[in-house]
């Protein structure tokens, strides 16, 4: 893949990120408390993508970077979770979850693979766990009673869009963060061409954008938030 498509690629996910952020920016003091997270989350993915130019710009190495911003990220996605699921034993999964997180996170970026090498362990297993409180979710509101009662679709709901972005971002980012460092590892040795690693970027950063506006439906539907219990 032409490595300038990739950075239109690339700046295209950041432009729609910041486009996606300002109604949400605007809004702020009348959002519900998960839309809030969602604007935490949306400025946390700006911050990751600009933020790790930079670093790279200025320092050199950023897979540290990557590290720390993951941890942010499932820290902010673990708030949106708990308040959403209403499972007393997931809730009670969710509020402890980040704390082992952590500890793999440091365990893998200080004695395993590195400071220098992308985390695929650490962020393999957030992006699992947060596979796994979308599919939770999920099924929680195909069964939800009193969504069936009101005869409340759930595609009229922020909190399904919300999930349905994070969600999709968490399927495909979950493949690339297990794979990516082997292919670091394989493109460092000649194995793999350059072409290889950037295909795969872009296919990450077009499902960023998906994602993103997923998270817009969601602001779109704030409206009918009043009619049930999300």
């Amino acid at each position: 893949m032409n490595v300038t498509l990739f950075f239109s690629i690339f700046y295209s996910m950041m432009g729609i990120e910041a486009l996606v952020l300002i109604p949400f920016l605007l809004n702020y003091k009348s959002l519900d408390f998960s839309s809030r997270c969602m604007f935490f989350y949306i400025l946390s993915c700006i911050v990751f993508a600009g933020g790790s130019v930079l670093v790279e710009r200025h320092i050199g190495n950023n897979m540290w970077f990557f590290s720390l911003m993951h941890f942010i990220q499932f820290v902010t996605l673990s708030i949106f979770y708990y308040r959403s699921i209403h499972n007393p034993t997931m809730k009670a999964i969710i509020k402890y979850m980040p704390f082992l997180i952590l500890a793999i996170f440091i365990f893998d970026l200080f004695f395993i693979e590195g400071v220098r090498a992308f985390n695929s362990i650490s962020s393999g297993v957030k992006q699992l766990v947060v596979f796994s409180y979308g599919l939770y979710l999920f099924l929680q509101l195909l069964k939800d009673r009193t969504l069936i009662e009101k005869s409340i679709y759930i595609d009229s709901l922020p909190i399904f869009w919300y999930n349905s972005g994070v969600f999709i971002f968490a399927c495909t980012e979950f493949l690339f963060c297990i794979s990516y460092n082997h292919l670091q590892t394989l493109f460092t040795t000649g194995v793999a061409r350059l072409g290889m690693t950037v295909a795969i970027l872009s296919i990450n950063y077009i499902v960023g954008m998906i994602s993103m506006i997923l998270l817009y439906i969601g602001f779109s539907k704030i409206k009918k938030l009043k009619h049930a219990n999300y």
